[in-house]
């Protein structure tokens, strides 16, 4: 009988790939070490992230089934394992980069998979700059960049340069606009505002805050001695290579002297027209309003600390300076445009009371002017004045109702028929915080909040909500963009009407309400709430933030006396 050599052996040959694969120490740990991620992988990220995502959980956990299954058997008939190895980790890797491509297809690019850590680098690096922050001295200066030098540990000041920047600092990487500090009770309140919300934070001791005050004052270049005018004044910080520039103002009163910083308001107030989220339906009719027309009023409305000096800077852009006169009369100039003539009226300050100086403006013969404020008696009859009917007007009127704006414009003008004949448009905003894009989270819109939407029937929507939580490798921490609040910058909703002559006829009436009904329905002008919620359809905010926002608070005036002037309403001094 012949007996066959191992080597010649079929069963032999047929396991021989495996037996020289497994004969090595080392070979099956490699391979251990090859297969555990891989199963990581598809059972934590991929199953999660399609579940999340409703795309195909089950198909995808079969996909990586597979794929596991193939990853062995090539490891195992091919006898060469540098070979059958690297193929191996080629097949593991086909199945994530596959997942990969299929979801990337179907998210929107701001939820895609960050291949190289991007996000990674930027929260080492803001947590980098916010360590830098709670370590740093700063330096204060004036407007021109002459800085002071930061007291030595034994000079009397130096506690109070200290607490100077204990107030100031912590708003840097907060992404505050402002901090205030002003008397409440028995001590003063330190303030901060971050999009358009403010938060309270510290209390301190009257000496100590009166302390901080002087402090930026002489800094600023200001009257330490004056405590109780208005003053204003741009100071600069200085923080290791960065220079900061912050607008100071101060007044003061019988409870005591307040103080407010807005930082880099030349930036916050340089908004191009078309940056501020005016849709473009919006725009047209705003320019169909003012086409072809000489001279008119233009009420422009927004609640107070919803950029309404923004938005008339931005509405003054639209008109080129060179070959239009442009000029305006604030009640304090808060940034320079160049080519505009400016005006600053103070109270207690100007020679001439407010509507005298508008009236003298206004003889000049300017193309375009800007007013800030119409409450001062006989403001109104100038800008309807037969000297006044080649110049466009744009009022300011801090409010949030369009009735108010109304209602008050007429007030101001005192003669109903005078007031609405060169009424050409209202411009009404207001500011939603944006989701922060680091770690906004998305859900499933319900049926309900899918056709408040007006989305299809029966058709997904993903919507985003605030989350502040970001994962850092295996941790849930603060998202370092947005400080753990979950929004960062904000955005502007718009309502522009234009008025017709049926509109002006119901004005003249005195029922503002029908008169507002008419001009939205004659140019189907868009709500702000609903150009508001377009942002939430697109994740640039939520639900929650649109009901924060454009949440009911005062009833506004409906009708007035057609021959009598509006009924009196509260309206707010102008606020930046």
């Amino acid at each position: 009988m012949i007996s066959m050599s191992p080597a010649c052996n079929p069963i032999f040959l047929a396991a021989e790939p495996l037996a020289l694969n497994l004969l090595s120490i080392y070979k099956p740990f490699l391979v251990f070490l090859t297969v555990l991620p891989y199963a990581w992988v598809i059972s934590s990220v991929i199953e999660s992230d399609a579940r999340f995502r409703r795309l195909h959980p089950e198909r995808w956990g079969m996909v990586g089934l597979g794929g596991f299954l193939l990853g062995l058997a090539v490891v195992a008939a091919i006898p060469w394992f540098w070979l059958g190895w690297p193929l191996m980790i080629g097949t593991y890797l086909a199945v994530p980069y596959a997942y990969w491509k299929f979801r990337d297809a179907r998210v929107a690019a701001e939820d895609r998979f960050d291949l190289f850590s991007k996000k990674l680098e930027k929260f080492r690096a803001t947590r980098r700059t916010k360590k830098a922050f709670q370590e740093v001295t700063a330096s204060f200066g004036d407007s021109k960049g002459k800085y002071r030098t930061p007291p030595a540990k034994d000079a009397p000041n130096f506690e109070t340069h200290l607490n100077v920047e204990r107030m100031l600092v912590p708003s840097l990487p907060a992404n505050s606009s402002r901090v205030e500090l002003g008397p409440v009770g028995a001590g003063y309140l330190t303030v901060q505002t971050v999009d358009t919300v403010k938060t309270r934070r510290e209390t301190l001791a009257p000496e100590l805050a009166i302390g901080i005050i002087d402090y930026l004052k002489i800094a600023a270049g200001l009257d330490i001695k004056e405590r109780r005018k208005r003053q204003t004044a741009i100071m600069s910080m200085k923080i290791g290579d960065s220079d900061l520039k912050f607008a100071l103002t101060t007044w003061g009163a019988s409870a005591g002297q307040s103080i407010r910083l807005e930082l880099d308001k030349e930036k916050q107030l340089s908004i191009a027209f078309d940056k501020l989220g005016v849709l473009p339906i919006q725009t047209q009719t705003l320019v169909d309003a003012l086409e072809g027309a000489t001279g008119g009023v233009v009420l422009v409305l927004a609640p107070p600390g919803h950029g309404l000096t923004a938005l008339a800077y931005a509405l003054l852009s639209r008109h080129n300076p060179y070959t239009t006169d442009i000029k305006t009369i604030e009640r304090q100039v808060d940034r320079r445009i160049e080519g505009v003539t400016q005006t600053a009226w103070v109270a207690g300050e100007s020679v001439a009371d407010y509507a005298t100086t508008l009236q003298t403006i206004v003889r000049r013969g300017p193309d375009v002017m800007l007013v800030s404020d119409i409450t001062d008696a006989g403001t109104g009859s100038v800008l309807t004045h037969g000297n006044s009917q080649n110049t466009l007007f744009y009022v300011l009127i801090p409010t949030d109702s369009v009735l108010i704006a109304l209602a008050t414009y007429l007030k101001a003008v005192g003669d109903p028929k005078a007031a609405v004949k060169g009424l050409r448009a209202v411009v009404a905003g207001r500011l939603v915080r944006k989701l922060c894009q680091d770690c906004r989270q998305p859900f499933q819109a319900s049926a309900d909040q899918a056709k408040r939407l007006g989305a299809t029937a029966g058709k997904a929507l993903q919507l985003h909500r605030a989350s502040g939580k970001v994962q850092i490798k295996n941790e849930i921490a603060d998202c370092m963009s947005c400080m753990g609040v979950g929004f960062a910058g904000s955005s502007g909703a718009y309502e522009i009407l234009r008025t017709d002559d049926r509109a002006k006829e119901i004005l003249i009436a005195g029922d503002i309400s029908a008169a507002y009904q008419q001009m939205r329905r004659a140019f189907r002008s868009p709500l702000a709430q609903e150009c508001a919620l377009l942002k939430v359809r697109t994740g640039e905010t939520s639900l929650e933030e649109i009901a924060r926002v454009f949440a009911p608070k005062t009833a506004a005036p409906s009708t007035v006396a057609p021959a009598a002037s509006p009924a009196p309403s509260a309206v707010e001094k102008p606020s930046r």
